[in-house]
């Protein structure tokens, strides 16, 4: 469940990407829009009422890891605060049009949330890699 959450957080953000964008900006882009999905993910958990220590180590988490994973890659993470509190409001306003339209995602969110917050590097890398059809410089296979 986790993945599918992440997944529809991941194809939703990455298809505003410029589609005239060279490789390079583009899977800068995609690694923009994983950071924005990362903060959805926790401002989505914070809606649905996950603790403060949950909510501060899933925030962690995803820095280290997405940091890492810039580094190995070279992607600039130079916005990743601002990205990140973007995703953390889009994530709460996706909540609350969820719940006035009378669906309630919060164990779904929820579930993906505590995945998310002890997830390992390698880990994350694996699903970033599914949601993208590979790591950057790959091929799509």
């Amino acid at each position: 469940m986790r993945k599918i959450i992440l997944t529809g957080l991941a194809w939703a953000l990455a298809a505003t990407a410029p589609a005239w964008a060279a490789p390079d900006a583009a899977e800068q882009a995609q690694f923009d829009s994983f950071v924005v999905a990362s903060g959805a993910s926790n401002g989505a958990a914070r809606a649905c009422g996950a603790s403060e220590p949950d909510l501060a180590q899933h925030q962690a988490n995803a820095r280290k890891n997405l940091l890492q994973y810039a580094q190995e890659y070279e992607f600039s993470a130079k916005g990743y605060d601002g990205l990140y509190q973007q995703g953390l409001a889009e994530g709460k306003t996706m909540m609350d049009e969820m719940k006035r339209s009378g669906v309630d995602g919060c164990r779904g969110v929820l579930g993906s949330f505590q995945n998310e917050r002890v997830m390992g590097y390698e880990e994350m890398k694996g699903a970033l890699a599914e949601v993208s059809d590979g790591l950057p410089g790959e091929r799509a296979r």
